[in-house]
């Protein structure tokens, strides 16, 4: 225990970690600490060490500093606040702890300064006073309710708004159903499905519409946007490339990705018989950062969504650091908290999302992948970013980022193993599924419906021949079927 004890303070200050050398006598310096704790992702105070050098200095008192702080705390904190207040010893001296876990009933203030000028947040290793978006979002979050479930309000209920936003669905887990070699789902999408999901609420039998359906449809919030830019260089100093993309937050992702597909390079490597082409960083990477921004991001601060591109990384931004409790040692281990659940509800019923809290694996586990440097995730202020390093795909047909030909000039070799693999099926059938490989080796972003078009026979042919070629171990399908590609295994 006391060795735990030791590397924890030897870390240092942190969002969830302060150090005071002794108990201040101004109790107001030490209970916005414990406030903030309680208001973000919890933490502890450990009174008798040094922040500078982190000496252990001791308590000389320790059970009266307890009780100053258990008594101080319930006399000057609202809502009640009960801490674990705990003594420890190390290196022979007396420390003080009090550990604050995250409040249920936020926001909690100091009461003799009001909920505007006595509420505390952390933001990294600092406590700070809330702002006017950050009270707001602690009382959602403190009456187990979020931004985007709220009633739109003086918006009337727009039934062809509804009936749009459901095909947009429909054709979302389609064209997923069919990358993966699936039947489409036979239930369509309906209003009620909506209602269901949070998008619409009832109010005296009228059905009105919630935040998140706006953002989904007409958007109309100011800041609900995503800023794309490429800068020349490492910093934001000269513009290449800038663009502003609004509407349907489904709409601007793959805006976004795009923009960022336009400007990276695009490469090819030859091996063996087979050219192969590439982006410079993972698609994977790029739609899980810029989506994670949009679903993650406070709608209640007054900044876009972020994405910039420089000539050593892409940048994807989004107000708003990690929502709740979570802090970033639980988002990396898996953990996750949702700012905007209708909304995440509907990007994950078009596969957009998934709500287990892989993104930020994968998005690792794809730059790891293609060699790239580890990603970093960082909490700037109240801002979460995410940084992905550009590298040469070492080859040096390196070029400004195009998109395959739909057509190539020369037709591909299909790789020895393919045929290897191919031989012992019968006629037609292993005909078709080495042509297949021949056009995704050309466009790795063709679709049933293209390739069904291109051989000449049913959608559900082609899918069968893609499950066959996924169970033989050849072919697979890395991301969303909007911007997805297949992948041809050697």
């Amino acid at each position: 225990m006391q060795d735990d004890l030791k590397q924890e303070i030897n870390k240092g200050e942190s969002k969830t970690l302060e150090l005071k050398s002794e108990l201040p006598q101004q109790s107001e310096k030490y209970i916005k600490t414990l406030v903030a704790f309680a208001n973000t992702a919890g933490g502890k105070l450990i009174v008798g060490v040094r922040n500078k050098d982190k000496a252990v200095l001791g308590v000389s008192n320790a059970a009266v500093a307890a009780d100053r702080i258990a008594t101080t705390l319930s006399q000057m904190c609202v809502p009640l606040l009960t801490p674990n207040i705990y003594r420890e010893t190390v290196d022979g001296k007396d420390l003080v702890i009090a550990e604050i876990y995250p409040g249920a009933t936020t926001p909690y203030y100091i009461k003799s300064q009001g909920i505007e000028k006595g509420t505390y947040v952390k933001v990294g290793g600092t406590t700070e006073l809330a702002d006017d978006a950050q009270i707001r979002e602690l009382q959602l979050r403190g009456a187990s309710q979020s931004y985007d479930a709220q009633i739109y309000v003086g918006q009337p209920y727009d039934e062809k708004a509804a009936h749009a936003l459901c095909k947009v669905i429909d054709e979302y887990r389609r064209q997923s159903a069919e990358a993966k070699g699936n039947d489409a789902p036979a239930q369509k999408v309906t209003p009620t499905n909506l209602e269901n999901w949070g998008l619409l609420r009832r109010f005296e039998s009228k059905l009105l519409p919630s935040r998140a359906f706006m953002l989904l449809t007409e958007n109309p919030f100011e800041f609900a946007k995503i800023q794309c830019a490429q800068f020349k260089g490492t910093d934001r100093v000269v513009f290449l490339d800038r663009r502003e993309y609004s509407g349907p937050l489904y709409e601007q992702i793959e805006e976004a990705v795009q923009f960022v597909l336009r400007n990276i390079r695009f490469g090819a490597e030859i091996s063996g018989l087979l050219r192969e082409d590439s982006y410079e960083l993972p698609i994977v990477a790029i739609r899980e950062a810029i989506i994670n921004a949009t679903i993650h991001r406070s709608l209640q601060l007054t900044s876009a969504v972020q994405v910039a591109l420089y000539d050593d990384r892409l940048e994807v931004s989004s107000p708003g650091a990690l929502f709740g409790s979570l802090t970033l040692e639980q988002a990396l281990a898996g953990s996750t908290a949702l700012r905007n659940p209708k909304v995440a509800k509907v990007f994950e019923e078009m596969d957009l999302f998934e709500s287990w809290g892989t993104g930020l694996r994968r998005i690792r586990e794809s730059c790891k992948k293609l060699g790239l440097p580890e990603p970093e995730f960082l909490e700037i202020g109240d801002m979460f970013r995410v940084n992905l390093f550009r590298a040469g795909l070492g080859s040096s047909d390196l070029k400004p980022a195009v998109k395959p030909a739909v057509k190539p000039a020369v037709k591909p070799a299909v790789k020895p193993a393919v045929k290897t693999a191919v031989k012992n099926f019968q006629g037609k059938p292993a005909e078709a599924q080495m042509e297949i490989m021949r056009l995704l080796t050309g466009n790795p972003s063709l679709t049933g419906v293209d390739l069904a078009d291109k051989l000449g026979v049913s959608v559900r042919t082609v899918q069968v021949h893609l499950a066959t070629l996924k169970l033989e171990g050849l072919l697979e399908y890395v991301g969303s079927a909007r911007t997805g590609h297949w992948v041809i295994n050697r």
